[in-house]
């Protein structure tokens, strides 16, 4: 269950496509979008996409420039903003550190395929 429509979750997932390949790692909708309030739908002041290196990864990303990370954030960010039209909160963090603070619901990105929007009134194989 998330807060979005099927067309915004296929529109998230292909654009978290090429991300998963640069970086050789999933990326994942976490936060209040995951977990709509009782409310239903929508409930949401953005929308949070974690990408979590593996640390090897992330402090060699990390030793190229102390800045790229949250740049690459806010880049990354705006273009998924650009692709789906929602209001992106994208970074990129040490799986490590994100793991220990971090323990609510995590929905990957960018690995669904058309099976997956067949709808309600598909025939069963």
């Amino acid at each position: 269950m998330s807060a979005f429509s099927p067309r915004q979750m296929f529109l998230l997932d292909e654009a978290c496509k090429p991300i998963a390949e640069a970086f050789d790692a999933t990326p994942y909708l976490v936060g209040t979008a995951v977990t709509p309030s009782a409310g239903g739908r929508g409930d949401y002041r953005d929308v949070d996409v974690r990408l979590m290196l593996a640390p090897e990864r992330y402090d060699a990303l990390h030793s190229v420039a102390p800045d790229l990370i949250p740049f690459l954030g806010i880049a990354i960010g705006e273009y998924l903003a650009s692709l789906t039209g929602l209001p992106i909160d994208f970074q990129i963090q040490h799986a490590d550190v994100a793991n220990d603070r971090h323990h609510g619901s995590r929905n990957p990105l960018g690995l669904r395929t058309l099976a997956n929007y067949r709808g309600d009134a598909h025939p069963e194989a």
